[in-house]
């Protein structure tokens, strides 16, 4: 015969553990910044006179961009548009990085390095079912 008293302790410690997880989960959850909060000056990035860490958002025009920061370094810069990534870019340093283009369906359309928002070296450009490569 099973005992319900502890078959209900279990349940209602397990119920208990969860909720909590997902409270701390929600209490973790990073706030994101508005791009007019923060300083930019010599590729660093500033927020009340300290290197700046996390995430900062602004619209242009009608895309919307999110951005990661490390240490007062622009790391990651993603640009939606309708809730759809039409570009990302990785930074290795101020000027310099890896660039991703999407579609408007959000699929991978061509991808290289850029220096200066400029590309560089052999970028790879998809095209229905083929890969194509243009040397810049």
């Amino acid at each position: 015969m099973v005992n319900l008293k502890s078959t209900l302790k279990v349940v209602v410690s397990r119920h208990i553990i969860i909720k909590l997880i997902f409270i701390s989960i929600l209490l973790s959850c990073a706030k994101i910044n508005s791009k007019s909060e923060l300083i930019f000056k010599d590729c660093k990035v500033y927020i009340n006179g300290k290197f700046f860490s996390g995430k900062f958002e602004f619209y242009k025009g009608d895309k919307y961009i999110l951005s990661n920061v490390r240490k007062g370094i622009l790391k990651i810069e993603k640009t939606f548009k309708n809730n759809t990534l039409l570009m990302e870019k990785s930074y290795d340093d101020c000027e310099n990085g890896f660039q991703r283009i999407y579609d408007a369906q959000g699929k991978l359309y061509s991808e290289g390095s850029f220096s200066s928002n400029k590309r560089i070296g052999i970028w790879k450009n998809y095209i229905k079912d083929s890969v194509y490569f243009i040397k810049y």
